[in-house]
C-alpha cells in the first residue's frame, strides 16, 4: 500500500503543477492496482481533475469518474466539483442533484452549495439553452436562478420583495 501511497502523492503533485497528461496517465495506471474504496474514489477523482485540463476527453467520462469518485466515497468536496463541471457542460439538473446532495452532506455550508447553483445557473444556462433563450426570454432562467439564492439566502419571495421595497 505504502507503493500506492507513494505513486497517489506523486500523481497529485503533477496535477497540482497543471501537468495534467502525466497526472492523467498515472491516475490511470493506479487504477489498474487493487484500491480500497477510499483511494479508489481519490483517484477517480484526481483523474477527473486532470482531465479538465486535456481536450481530448469527453465530458461524459470526466462526468463518470466524478461520479464514481461520489460513489465510493460521498462527500460535499467530490459532490461540489462534480456540480460545478456539470453546470460547466450544461446538465443543470445533476448539478443542482450534487449540490443539493452537497448540502444536505455539510449543512453548514448549505448557502454556499445553493449560491453556487443559484449564479452557475444564472450565467451558464442562457449560452447552453440558447435557441431556447431565444424562444421564450431569459426570464425563466433568472427566475430559476433567482429562487435558488433566495433559497440560498434562506428567505421566501414574500420577505424578499418587502426586503426590497
Amino acid at each position: 500500500m505504502a507503493d500506492v501511497e507513494s505513486r497517489l502523492e506523486e500523481a497529485e503533485g503533477l496535477l497540482n503543477r497543471f501537468e495534467y497528461e502525466e497526472a492523467h496517465e498515472r491516475y490511470s495506471e493506479l487504477l489498474e492496482e487493487d484500491l480500497d474504496e477510499k483511494t479508489e474514489a481519490q483517484v477517480r477523482f484526481g483523474r477527473a481533475e486532470a482531465a479538465l485540463g486535456i481536450n481530448e476527453i469527453e465530458s461524459d467520462e470526466i462526468l463518470e469518474d466524478y461520479e464514481k469518485a461520489i460513489e465510493l466515497d460521498d462527500n460535499p468536496f467530490y459532490r461540489q466539483a462534480a456540480a460545478g463541471f456539470s453546470i460547466d457542460i450544461g446538465k443543470f439538473d445533476k448539478a443542482e442533484e450534487h449540490y443539493r446532495q452537497a448540502a444536505e452532506l455539510d449543512p453548514d455550508n448549505k448557502h454556499h452549495y445553493l449560491s453556487d447553483l443559484a449564479v452557475g445557473y444564472r450565467f451558464k444556462a442562457p449560452i447552453m439553452m440558447e435557441e431556447y433563450v431565444e424562444e421564450v426570454g431569459e426570464d425563466i432562467i433568472l427566475r430559476k436562478s433567482l429562487s435558488y439564492m433566495l433559497e440560498a439566502l434562506d428567505i421566501d419571495r414574500e420577505k424578499a420583495k418587502e426586503l426590497l421595497e
